[in-house]
């Protein structure tokens, strides 16, 4: 196509857009006749085979121009479909629905070259989108042709939309995604049971993990999104079968539905045995992970673990911690027995006994007033949850005997125990304590008896009291007795007799 007749298409694109139906053109029908439809689509047609033939989209100066006639057409679409449901039939019939995919195929990999390609994706992807809005049958076809059909799954047209460098082009993604799973059991079903779905859905997820403006338009979207499959019960099947820490945005959702609905019936519905036993998985993988870290006796290495994959457990471990500590609070029976079946508690334990080993307790007469300035030193303060934990292992063992028992078997008591100290890197862990034994004692004497007949073994010289003369001892019994070492400074001795 040469300059002229690319220039000639370009204003003819220009005129139809500026004569498109919208609110601020109440003049103009609504309605859009069909030879108009046939007109778009050709040259939809026209402009699309010229970048498949003559027009290097990298170093030739008309795609500028090639991508602004696109972008009017599109915004035509756009404008047309939302103003009249009728022009929606009318322009698929048209083929135009196919005419705005390769639009967007095309442009968007150019997007980063062309300011102009960047634009026409979005105008083509909220064109899509309106296209689709309350039209079930556009819907379905689409999802079946690019969600279950579709062979590359980076080919999907969902994934092109998501995967925009402007925000635009993603909104209009996850508006598209809302409308089509949006009370919809079966197409929220088929999003995420195929290989393509689970790639979208953890691509939402992972949008929503990363995103730290809460206010933002795109977050409300993306967490609309992974409601919808939440209350639908579709998270489990996009955890289910090899749950990956890089899988935190989805956590963080389930979190935030927690808190926002905290009542023991919907957490009933929502945690079914798959879900959590996934969980449990999420928190064993957390465990190996921080052991590998850790298992050099050199503070200052790290074992075989990148920052990345470290990051990726904290930030599901933090969204973890927080939907146990929620689900566990006041928790209904039918609910205690599935969290005791699914194995979280013993990994609750197994995290706890692992952070107690590698975090050190910081108490106020402690010559250690910080954690190394290490990167281990750094990593252990993203890892302070031991308070968190604590709270979980008393929330599961309220008025629960079989829990009680578990945990105590498992030496989950004694850890609760060891607990009971001031440590300044864990404020309140001895409150957190305190209230957990209770749970943990409550109504049950092999638990009571467990701890009454525990014995101290000795007493530990605090080098600061050491050094003022105070000692501490264990006599036969068990019981501690301080006392004030005798004192051979003469000065000191004259002035304690008062002369």
């Amino acid at each position: 196509m040469d300059a002229q007749k690319l220039h000639s298409i370009r204003h003819e694109c220009a005129t139809l857009k500026d004569g498109s139906p919208h609110p601020s053109r109440p003049q103009i029908p609504v309605v859009v006749g069909q030879e108009t439809w046939s007109r778009i689509h050709a040259l939809f047609r026209e402009l699309l085979a010229s970048a498949n033939s003559n027009i290097d989209l990298d170093i030739d100066p008309l795609a500028a121009v090639w991508s602004d006639a696109l972008t009017d057409l599109c915004m035509f679409v756009r404008n047309a479909a939302a103003m009249d449901q009728s022009n929606q039939a009318a322009a698929n019939s048209a083929d135009i629905v196919s005419d705005i995919i390769s639009t967007i195929r095309v442009t968007l990999r150019c997007e980063m070259t062309y300011p102009e390609a960047k634009k026409c994706g979005a105008a083509a992807g909220q064109a899509l989108s309106n296209m689709a809005t309350n039209n079930k049958p556009l819907q379905r076809q689409l999802m079946e042709s690019e969600i279950r059909d579709c062979k590359s799954p980076i080919e999907s047209i969902y994934l092109y939309l998501l995967a925009s460098t402007n925000s635009k082009t993603n909104m209009a993604g996850l508006m598209l995604i809302l409308n089509t799973i949006k009370d919809d059991d079966s197409l929220s079903k088929l999003l995420c049971t195929t290989e393509t779905g689970q790639m979208l859905a953890g691509r939402v997820g992972e949008m929503f993990g990363e995103s730290n403006d809460d206010e933002a338009d795109e977050k409300t979207m993306l967490y609309v999104i992974l409601e919808e499959i939440i209350q639908r019960g579709h998270l489990t099947l996009l955890l289910t079968t090899d749950p990956a820490l890089e899988a935190y945005g989805l956590l963080n959702a389930l979190a935030v539905y927690c808190n926002e609905n905290p009542g023991s019936l919907v957490c009933s519905q929502i945690f079914d045995m798959s879900l959590l036993t996934a969980i449990a998985r999420i928190l064993t993988k957390c465990h190996d992970l921080l052991q590998n870290v850790w298992k050099s006796a050199d503070d200052t290495e790290l074992g075989d673990v990148g920052m990345d994959d470290i990051m990726a457990a904290h930030r599901s471990l933090a969204s973890t911690v927080s939907i146990l500590g929620t689900i566990t609070t006041d928790i209904e029976q039918q609910l205690a027995v599935r969290v005791l079946d699914s194995g979280i508690v013993q990994q609750v334990i197994a995290l706890l006994g692992l952070l107690s080993q590698n975090l050190p307790r910081i108490e106020k007469a402690s010559t250690a007033s910080t954690l190394p300035e290490t990167e281990s030193g750094l990593i252990k303060r993203l890892f302070m949850f031991k308070c968190s934990l604590i709270q979980i292992i008393g929330n599961i063992s309220h008025n629960n005997t079989a829990a009680q028992n578990l945990i105590r078997e498992l030496h989950g008591l004694a850890l609760v125990l060891d607990h009971m100290r001031i440590d300044d890197n864990h404020p309140f862990i001895k409150e957190y304590a305190v209230v957990a034994l209770r749970s943990l004692l409550e109504n049950n004497p092999t638990s009571q008896a467990y701890v009454s007949d525990m014995e101290a073994k000795g007493v530990v010289q605090d080098p600061k009291l050491a050094s003022a003369g105070i000692q501490a001892s264990l006599d036969s019994s068990g019981h501690i007795s301080v006392k004030r070492e005798a004192s051979t400074n003469t000065f000191n001795v004259k002035e304690n007799s008062g002369t």
